[in-house]
């Protein structure tokens, strides 16, 4: 059953070959406690998928764009704080749990 707020399959994935050459990286929910992930490392090196993430910013910046009120620069650029500052709070939350 599909929840009445997944988002479609893209073109082409349901006819792709199902040999591990295309594979669904991650399902993200944002839910009332917060986001629900799971995730599945595609490359060895965490740096590829660093790359990966950065192309995603790129895609959500398009979609912000085509919303309206923001240019795909401005998104792009509040995407990026976002990721620094969400990096701060964590770092911030993990400090404050080893230290007691």
């Amino acid at each position: 059953m599909t929840h009445r707020f997944a988002l479609p399959v893209p073109v082409g994935i349901d006819t792709s070959p199902e040999d591990g050459s295309v594979l669904e990286l991650t399902r993200l929910w944002i839910t009332p406690e917060g986001p629900a992930a799971m995730c599945r490392p595609a490359y060895e090196d965490p740096k590829a998928m660093g790359q990966v993430l950065a192309e995603l910013a790129w895609h959500f910046a398009h979609a912000y764009e085509q919303l309206g009120g923001f240019s795909h620069a401005d998104a792009l650029t509040a995407l990026r704080t976002g990721w620094v500052e969400g990096h701060e709070m964590a770092d911030a939350e993990l400090l404050k749990r080893t230290q007691g």
